[in-house]
């Protein structure tokens, strides 16, 4: 069986590593454009450690997997999946590849940044040292500001990571955040807004709820404040976190991940990851959880395949949330959002969630019980 996984994230390395043990006679590509992965959870972390620590060779994973990389960007909407199917290839700029079954597992890419030099977006995060980008803040003169736009999990972990970074350095510099929502992660119970909002005034940090921004020029931004007035804020420094956009277009998939094409079900064709919405009641968000769960469920769904059974449906739960604070602080749920967790009991979790991926990497297979 010749399998090619798109896309080399949390979602299609853990197809790949956990097809290693289910089906290690198959013939496995992955096509990913890059040469690492990333893991994204821990890449806030990079502001303190460089990010070396954070990016692992698909070459060392593949020699470890055994599976074989390409690098590509192949076009991968319904249409193209459908007449990749029918040909039973995927066409890469420099050649083709065979398959008999086809993994898409592409994520999701960061909205872009503004412009300017001096602010940064994610894909500029993936790719800079960190610890360099804090050099520069840190040299800034007294009374300057460093201003984090976007409220989000993401953008809050950079924040905070950002804050004692800063410290550490030894900046004068000021650091606020630009959030255009009413409170912080809206989605989860108010006391996630109300323990990180205490930590931010703790902190010396400036939070400006309600406050859209609408432009960014050499000076600073330009932002609507809750009373509909714009204004002009000094900012010498800023990471702009705005979200992610689909990547290709979202797929549709049955209650087993097959992709759906046309009303019909490609049934070679699995989708994994940020770019999949699976019908059912299973876990469809856009994390590294739901990341790994969809990857390990197609590699299940995969061997049922070459075995001529019936496909598995999937119905995995979020289990948990936890969310980075710097060092030693955090907060997070587990079983249930009433059961908030905060500090370093939360900071310990999230590094033994964080620690279970890693020896996954590493070849020990944690995840055999969900």
């Amino acid at each position: 069986m010749k399998i090619v996984v798109a896309g080399g994230g949390y979602a299609g390395m853990s197809c790949l590593m956990d097809l290693a043990s289910r089906l290690p006679q198959a013939h496995r590509t992955l096509v990913d454009p890059g040469e690492h992965h990333l893991q994204l959870t821990r890449l806030h972390e990079a502001l303190n450690n460089g990010i070396e620590p954070y990016r692992i060779p698909f070459a060392r994973l593949g020699d470890r997997y055994g599976f074989k990389h390409r690098r590509g960007r192949p076009k991968l909407g319904t249409d193209a999946l459908a007449e990749a199917t029918r040909r039973g290839r995927l066409s890469l700029p420099d050649g083709e590849i065979p398959f008999d079954v086809l993994v898409v597992a592409v994520g999701a890419r960061p909205r872009p940044r503004p412009r300017q030099r001096e602010w940064l977006g994610l894909a500029d995060l993936r790719r800079r040292d960190g610890r360099k980008i804090v050099e520069e803040m840190a040299a800034l003169p007294g009374r300057s500001w460093v201003t984090v736009v976007g409220g989000g999990a993401t953008g809050l972990q950079y924040l905070f990571e950002l804050k004692d970074a800063l410290r550490r350095a030894g900046a004068r510099c000021s650091l606020r955040l630009v959030d255009s929502g009413d409170r912080l992660l809206p989605r989860l119970p108010e006391a996630f807004h109300d323990y990180l909002a205490r930590r931010m005034e703790q902190g010396g940090i400036r939070y400006l709820r309600q406050t859209r921004l609408v432009s960014v020029d050499d000076d600073g931004l330009n932002v609507t404040e809750p009373n509909g007035r714009q204004r002009s804020l000094k900012s010498a420094r800023g990471l702009v976190f705005a979200g992610l956009r689909g990547n290709p277009e979202l797929l549709e998939t049955n209650a087993s991940g097959q992709v759906m094409a046309g009303g019909a079900s490609l049934n070679n064709v699995f989708a994994a990851g940020d770019c999949s919405h699976y019908a059912g009641k299973g876990l469809n968000g856009a994390s590294a959880q739901a990341a790994v769960r969809k990857g390990r469920h197609v590699s299940a769904a995969i061997q049922r395949l070459d075995q001529g059974r019936s496909l598995p449906v999937y119905n995995a739960r979020e289990l948990g949330f936890f969310l980075s604070m710097g060092t030693l602080d955090g907060i997070g749920w587990l079983g249930t959002p009433r059961g908030i967790v905060t500090g370093v009991a939360a900071f310990a979790v999230r590094e033994a969630i964080e620690a279970r991926y890693e020896l996954f990497l590493a070849g020990v297979d944690t995840f055999q019980v969900f």
